[in-house]
């Protein structure tokens, strides 16, 4: 299916002939995304309008037909790469800073990983795999608990667990690209001000409407861009997870000043779809992925309001340089294969067009002086 495609507006150029009789083969919803989701979605509207944000949440979380219940998501059969996939450096570079901070907090055990969002498991196997070369009991005191509502993996070494989760007295809660994710609502400037945006489905395909207009405080004068509502009390929930130790946060995003610059006028969504970005988010409904820049402003204010100290953002390539990936990959001379391997994997991971870009918080409590890999932030 082409980008452009429409539905059922195209059935002529759908049509296939086989002598004199007409084979119709438009595939009407299907042409746009999952069918049954595209369905449900409509059946929702009743024939109205429903607020982007909405949209948003059904097309990624959709209990039954929403993509994040889709398996093979990501790497290079699906539809985008992410860091721990990229190469077990990355696993283990979070290992170490994990370790790093169960060390500071005098080696406790049970010591608890939570991981958020953690897909089918890469970045629990490269942490657990890491921690299992340790003969001085940090293997022994980890527990590592994937909380994954959607497509999971099979590590038996993980504890797979949905919401509502408990608390744990000494651990570090690690997420990687979580709060981009989540669903956002979507203005356009106007005369009056910001308008909502909604969504409709026109009979042949999904379009935006204007929902009306609202009164934000320092919101952008001029263009299009978003407000994420759920990633300021997702954050002190995080922090709600542990009562010492870490809450390490790997994201797309800026702080307030940088996300609603005045010259960024478009906004920050990306769609997707087998390895192609686009800013389509009405196609492909259902089967691809959306996200959207973080405001790290409201990261910040939720862990210190959590009472956390908050260390950076820092890059990630910063960070992981600084936790030494640039001696890992030396210290593969030795077989060729894996030394390409890894310092392939170091330029992708710290590519400053790509991943390299992805920024880094940490929040901590009970955790004194300096951190690995942030020791030159602010």
């Amino acid at each position: 299916m082409s980008e452009g495609y429409t539905g059922a507006g195209h059935r002529k150029s759908a049509a296939r002939y086989t002598g004199r009789v007409a084979i119709d083969l438009d595939p009407g919803a299907a042409g746009i995304g999952n069918a049954r989701l595209v369905r449900a979605m409509i059946d929702e509207m009743a024939g109205g309008a429903i607020p982007f944000e909405r949209f948003m949440e059904l097309a990624l979380y959709h209990p039954e037909f929403g993509y994040y219940r889709r398996p093979g998501r990501i790497g290079p059969q699906g539809d985008f790469l992410t860091s721990p996939v990229i190469h077990p450096m990355f696993g283990w570079a979070v290992a170490g800073w994990c370790h790093a901070a169960w060390e500071r907090m005098g080696r406790p055990s049970p010591f608890t990983i939570f991981e958020p969002a953690a897909g089918e498991g890469a970045l629990a196997a490269s942490v657990l795999d890491w921690a299992e070369s340790r003969d001085d009991g940090f293997r022994g005191a980890l527990r590592y608990i994937a909380i994954e509502p959607g497509a999971r993996g099979n590590d038996p070494r993980v504890e797979w667990a949905s919401p509502p989760i408990t608390a744990a007295d000494a651990g570090v809660v690690i997420s990687n690209e979580l709060f981009d994710a989540f669903p956002v609502r979507l203005f356009d400037v106007g005369g009056r001000g910001p308008v909502e945006v909604g969504v409709i489905w026109n009979g042949e395909a999904f379009a935006e409407v204007p929902l009306g207009v609202v009164s934000l405080d320092d919101a952008p004068a001029e263009g299009r861009f978003e407000v994420n509502q759920h990633a300021y009390g997702a954050m002190r929930s995080l922090c709600g997870l542990v009562e010492r130790g870490a809450v390490l946060t790997f994201d797309y995003g800026y702080p307030q000043e940088e996300l609603w610059a005045p010259w960024r006028t478009t906004g920050t969504l990306l769609c997707f779809y087998r390895h192609t970005a686009h800013e389509n988010p009405l196609i492909h409904v259902g089967e691809q992925d959306m996200t959207t820049h973080v405001n790290f402003s409201e990261l910040v204010s939720a862990v210190e309001d959590e009472g956390f100290v908050a260390h950076g953002p820092v890059r990630q390539s910063e960070f992981l340089l600084s936790m030494g990936l640039g001696a890992l990959v030396e210290g593969a001379r030795n077989d060729m294969g894996e030394y390409f391997a890894r310092r392939r994997a170091l330029q992708t991971l710290t590519d400053a067009a790509g991943l390299g870009r992805i920024r880094v918080l940490a929040a901590t409590r009970g955790l004194d002086g300096s951190l690995p890999g942030f020791e030159d932030a602010p």
